[in-house]
């Protein structure tokens, strides 16, 4: 599994592709450095070890492939992991803006 390497500009991570929706890129570059280390360091991870990383991955309630996975205890980030297909970042998200939309659905 390899994720997609393409760069939007010189500037953004190269973990950030062409392919990841815009709300990926105005995420990432809202956060501090330090968050962005710790996005980088996960999905490094998650490209090294697939849905065995050890950070907590979880599959969403959704008919898509799509998981989640924590950056830091702030910092989740939404993916789209399928067989044989590049890793595909979706969203990064604060956790509690997460737990929010969760209790606000109940």
């Amino acid at each position: 599994m390899a994720i997609r390497q393409e760069q939007l500009h010189e500037d953004h991570d190269e973990l950030i592709s062409a392919h990841s929706p815009l709300r990926v890129v105005i995420a990432y570059d809202q956060l501090t450095s330090e968050e962005q280390g710790c996005v980088r360091a996960t999905l490094q991870e998650l490209d090294r070890k697939g849905s065995s990383i050890d950070a907590g991955i979880q599959r969403l309630a959704s008919s898509d492939p799509l998981y989640a996975l924590n950056a830091t205890p702030d910092i989740t980030i939404i993916v789209r992991m399928e067989p044989g297909a590049p890793v595909e970042v979706m969203d990064i998200v604060r956790t509690e803006t997460l737990r929010n939309f969760a209790n606000a659905a109940t």
